[in-house]
């Protein structure tokens, strides 16, 4: 059985993250993707290397395409563009907000070419407002986003980048391979491509619960907040005082996180979360606290904050007395979601990782075999598949231009031309 999007022909010109994300999960619903690359390749190909132009974020952004290196510089280099587009139904481009103009990449430029193109622009701010032109990494969105503020992570006074991940570009790339699919079927219908337009700001305000305001329920204090902050911010404070602000305005949740946190056993940290009254009162039964909350004609909105405190300090010790073993099966046994802390490298060996064919091994011409996570879907009828490692650079130059019409002497005149490698 063939993948959902076989047939489609994608365009990439990306580099980093958020865009070669966005195009690998299409390559994994069965797309054929051409990621058009720099003759030197993209930066994440130099980023920490194995062996010369392959690192691991690169083979773990970029299965599944082919490699084309051009020079877009050039008027041979954007006539080989120029042609693939013509065949192609999606271009999905990452850069500075000026370049694709300068190179012809533009959507203006090549939905002339080919009408029903569905061309995909990312940037990190969007086209519009003050910030339309400037460039930006997910570091720069997460500080100007929110996310690093109610991460709430500090040294020396300073928010700390949230490092596990680079959650909006990721996240932005959830959103790229939806938009392309959608724009696809819209395509169905009415024969023509569109633009779409995808960014990191966008996509670091979508993950923030926190990020609705409600006029008849707090929409005072958040322009009081607001108002404050910028007195606060022209009086040059150290940020722990803007913290703290916000605090006011919302402070963390002590009888909240009493049941959506992470504790220490006597053996190992585990995680327990529980988003109802339902499972909180159960999950104080099974952890031996008395809480008021869960009594009869309890008056739960009269119990204080040292109180709450109490009780988590409670639940702290009485957990950390006994094994996780312990807690995870008395958890489970009574529908309490909880489970151990792992390290992501644990998981490539995983029982329920692997169960759910989560893990694929496929092999790299450069590095030799490769385990990575695979489709993160599944489809009964049309299922989802990583068709090969990353590409090393240019692996498939001669393959694309001769289906382009290019002679043998053609290929070996434009690398000699440093055109293509």
């Amino acid at each position: 059985m063939s993948g959902p999007l076989e047939g489609i022909k994608v365009l990439e010109f990306s580099q980093i993250i958020a865009a070669p994300f966005g195009g690998m999960l299409l390559s994994d619903m069965g797309a054929e993707v051409i990621k058009i690359e720099p003759l030197e390749g993209e930066p994440w190909r130099l980023h920490s290397q194995l062996v010369p132009g392959e690192s691991k974020t690169y083979i773990g952004l970029n299965r599944g395409k082919k490699s084309l290196p051009i020079n877009l510089q050039t008027e041979e280099g954007k006539e080989i563009v120029n042609k693939l587009v013509v065949s192609s139904d999606v271009v999905i481009v990452n850069a500075r907000p000026d370049v694709p103009e300068k190179l012809g990449t533009d959507y203006e430029s090549l939905s002339k070419i080919n009408p029903r193109l569905i061309y995909c622009d990312n940037t990190a701010f969007g086209r519009r407002g003050p910030r339309k032109d400037s460039p930006g990494y997910d570091i720069v969105v997460q500080a100007m986003s929110g996310l690093l503020a109610a991460d709430r992570k500090l040294v020396d006074g300073v928010p700390q980048v949230m490092s596990a991940t680079a959650v909006a570009d990721y996240a932005t790339g959830l959103s790229i391979a939806w938009a392309v699919c959608a724009a696809l079927f819209a395509r169905e219908r009415s024969g023509v491509g569109q633009k779409i337009d995808t960014m990191l700001l966008a996509s670091a305000l979508a993950v923030q619960g926190g990020f609705v305001d409600i006029e008849n329920y707090g929409g005072a204090e958040r322009k009081e907040f607001v108002t404050s902050l910028e007195g606060l911010r022209e009086s040059q404070v150290p940020y722990e005082m803007l913290q703290e602000e916000q605090d006011r305005l919302g402070a963390p949740n002590i009888a909240f996180r009493i049941y959506y946190t992470t504790y220490q056993t006597a053996t190992g940290v585990m995680a327990i979360g529980c988003l109802s009254d339902r499972l909180r009162s159960r999950a104080a039964r099974v952890i031996g606290l008395d809480d008021p909350r869960f009594k009869e004609n309890s008056h739960a909105d009269q119990e204080t904050d040292d109180a709450m405190a109490a009780l988590f300090e409670e639940a702290k010790g009485l957990i950390a007395a006994k094994p996780m073993e312990y807690w995870l099966d008395r958890f489970e046994a009574q529908g309490i979601p909880s489970g151990p802390v792992k390290f992501v490298q644990e998981l490539l060996d995983d029982e329920q990782v692997l169960e759910n064919d989560l893990v694929v091994k496929l092999e790299h011409g450069a590095v030799g075999p490769v385990k990575m996570v695979g489709p993160i879907v599944q489809m009964s009828k049309t299922p989802l598949k990583a068709q090969f490692a990353s590409p090393v650079l240019g692996e498939h130059t001669d393959t694309l231009l001769l289906s382009l019409g290019y002679s043998p002497s053609d290929i070996s005149d434009l690398k000699s031309k440093k055109v293509v490698l």
